[in-house]
């Protein structure tokens, strides 16, 4: 069988990247030929696949630029159509295209290829998933034109989709994508052996990109707030983004430079390293998570998640499998914060419960097996 691949920009490392690469990996050891379609940036490097980029030229006018992004663009659709010709794919899985939907898949669809979408957050729904500040007449008329676009690219997304795989039943029913076309598939969550969880103190860990859409400053805000044994909890935060700076200076006038430690971008032993030093995963996030990564495998290791509550987040941390709070509430964050410090046996007993449900249902071989069971159904 021959996929190709395609995701707008997997030099970025977010949770769609990391599925892509474990995806090219394990599908190419199964007999699979992988191409990739990106978008700008640099080859991603995947594993047994080969790669077709298109790069963007800025027309340098902001009218011409949405046009493109929201309309229809004739050179990235030429490109697309010739990377399936000279690859002649028997499908096409889409992992992440925030960008140009309206002319992706309208031009996938032209081709008559069959097209699997690995839906990985709400975007599909979101009329200005960058946050962009929308004030006055000026902001009005530009939330009134991304309303317009969004249902544009919705409408193009749904015809040219033959199958939808979605990792929550909460994502898959709140973008109300059509059921007999969509289907949850779990992540792939890989067995890791546990450890003791630290008892001297409420130890956090926090990894993601450091975007204000990931609410690392309202964690900042939570510890600085939180009393009782909550003053001496120690907070790392593993990652990059266009946040790191602000967060720093964050840091040091909230007075919590002995008590937080930026990690930076780490690799698999440090992240690792990193899990088994905390004893509470903490997710702050302003927009709703799908199926968050850094839950699942800070559950694999038994430590439990503090995660704000919308999304798919709910559903991963239903019966007592972690702790939910309302997004953005920094008050209840605190709150959060120091119940966990003054019981640090819960912690682990909540973890134990998360991490015998991702051992029965996130399990790698289950999840490649039903991925490529839906390959063979859209493309028998």
């Amino acid at each position: 069988m021959r996929v190709l691949l395609l995701h707008d920009a997997p030099h970025i490392l977010g949770g769609a990247t990391v599925y892509l690469r474990q995806l090219a990996e394990e599908t190419t050891v199964r007999g699979v030929e992988n191409h990739l379609f990106r978008f700008d940036g640099p080859p991603a490097g995947l594993a047994g696949t080969s790669e077709t980029a298109f790069s963007y030229l800025d027309p340098g006018s902001a009218l011409r630029r949405r046009r493109d992004f929201h309309a229809w663009h004739q050179p990235l659709a030429d490109a697309l159509n010739a990377c399936v010709q000279e690859f002649r794919p028997d499908l096409v899985h889409v992992q992440n295209c925030a960008v140009f939907r309206s002319t992706v898949f309208p031009a996938l669809q032209a081709t008559g290829v069959p097209v699997v979408f690995t839906v990985h957050d709400y975007s599909l729904d979101d009329d200005n998933p960058h946050g962009r500040p929308r004030h006055g007449l000026r902001g009005r008329v530009q939330a009134w034109l991304d309303h317009r676009s969004q249902q544009r690219a919705r409408a193009a997304v749904l015809d040219a989709t033959t199958c939808f795989l979605c990792p929550t039943e909460a994502l898959r029913r709140g973008l109300k994508l059509p059921l007999e076309r969509s289907r949850v598939l779990r992540l792939p969550i890989e067995q890791v052996e546990t450890s003791n969880l630290p008892g001297d103190r409420l130890r956090l860990f926090f990894a993601g990109t450091l975007y204000r859409s990931k609410g690392v400053d309202l964690l900042l805000e939570a510890l600085a707030r939180a009393g009782g044994a909550a003053q001496g909890a120690q907070l790392e935060i593993a990652g990059t983004g266009d946040q790191r700076d602000l967060l720093e200076k964050q840091v040091l006038e909230l007075g919590l430079s002995a008590r937080v430690r930026f990690l930076g971008l780490l690799d698999g032993d440090d992240m690792d390293a990193a899990y088994r030093r905390a004893n509470l995963q903490v997710l702050p996030s302003r927009v709703p998570e799908n199926s968050p990564l850094t839950v699942l495998e800070a559950g694999a290791r038994g430590r439990p998640a503090l995660a704000s509550a919308a999304g798919g987040v709910p559903e991963l941390l239903a019966d007592g499998r972690g702790f939910p709070f309302p997004s953005e509430d920094v008050d209840a964050l605190a709150t959060a914060l120091e119940q966990a410090a003054n019981d640090l046996s819960a912690l682990a007993a909540t973890g134990a419960k998360m991490r015998a449900w991702v051992r029965e249902s996130f399990a790698p071989e289950r999840h490649w097996q039903e991925l490529l069971a839906a390959y063979r159904e859209v493309c028998p």
